[in-house]
């Protein structure tokens, strides 16, 4: 895994031991292909950010910050080594649940342009549908009129069943298909 383009294009980035699913090379530069035209200068939110490499693939290819949050502890050590490795300005990276984060960033008033968010995958009734939680919380407050999040889902279930990717307070703008992961794209509705 590394940084594909920008400032620390090609730098091999550490991947945290365990249940850490990164998103793959293919989809990342899938991903900021159709970023490409809302990176520069874009404050990013990067939720269960795993090794970093979104939040720090934003910062390589000219985002303005990148905010870095995870759950475990042994994430947010690998995100700050890479960081680090990396060179790059701007970030913050916050060890902390991705659900309580939004409810607390919503009341500093905060905005964003571009949010990214691959939980873990909802592969079944009994898994917490992380997206739907993030949904519940306010999510679609923390996002700029202009700006989009976007949900890495496992096909089948959760928000990436069928006809269950719509999410109040948001339009669904595209769906993205690699093997059995998707990204849901959304934005905040025009008036």
């Amino acid at each position: 895994m590394r940084i594909i383009s920008g400032l620390a294009g090609g730098v091999v980035l550490n991947v945290p031991k365990g249940e850490v699913r990164p998103t793959t090379d293919r989809v990342r530069e899938a991903l900021f292909s159709i970023l490409n035209p809302l990176i520069e200068n874009a404050d990013v939110l990067d939720l269960f950010t795993g090794s970093g490499a979104f939040g720090l693939e934003a910062l390589s290819r000219g985002a303005a910050s990148a905010k870095m949050v995870d759950y475990a502890r042994a994430s947010c050590v690998v995100a700050k080594e890479n960081l680090a490795k990396t060179g790059l300005k701007g970030a913050n990276i916050v060890q902390g649940d991705a659900v309580q984060f939004v409810r607390r960033e919503i009341l500093t008033g905060r905005k964003y342009d571009i949010i990214f968010a691959d939980p873990p995958y909802c592969k079944g009734p009994a898994d917490r549908d992380f997206v739907a939680e993030l949904a519940e919380a306010g999510i679609a407050s923390l996002l700029r009129d202009s700006g989009v999040f976007i949900a890495e889902v496992q096909e089948g279930w959760g928000r990436g069943g069928i006809g269950s990717a719509d999410i109040p307070g948001f339009e669904l703008l595209d769906v993205r298909r690699y093997g059995k992961n998707m990204l849901l794209f959304y934005q905040l509705p025009k008036d």
